[in-house]
């Protein structure tokens, strides 16, 4: 089984594959940790705050970035947050995921007809 992984690229320069934690109570589209954004070169648009799993409240910048995503780069806003790269619910909208619960079982994410 290999590792579910997105395609992330800034405004300038080439895409990296990110590997991701399919995370659903995550709303946002994708979260990367600093370091990510800063080599991928992500813009700054804006700062949020979040309320993490553990109650504890973040503050966190919002970049822009693009996702390929179904076979097409798609605009989204990256939260950086943490040190694990989850992928949210907000991508997952209009597909089907289906996840084998056991450690490192296999990620399917298809989109819906």
């Amino acid at each position: 089984m290999k590792p579910w992984f997105a395609c992330v690229r800034g405004s300038i320069g080439p895409g990296a594959d990110i590997d991701v934690i399919v995370d659903s109570g995550c709303t946002s589209s994708l979260v990367l940790p600093q370091a990510t954004v800063a080599s991928l070169g992500l813009a700054r648009q804006s700062g949020g705050t979040a309320v993490l799993a553990d109650g504890s409240v973040r503050q966190f910048d919002i970049s822009a970035a693009e996702v390929d995503w179904d076979g097409s780069w798609r605009p989204v806003l990256v939260s950086e947050v943490g040190n694990e790269p989850p992928l949210g619910t907000r991508l997952l909208a209009g597909h089907l995921l289906l996840i084998e619960v056991v450690p490192g079982g296999p990620v399917e994410i298809t989109p819906l007809p």
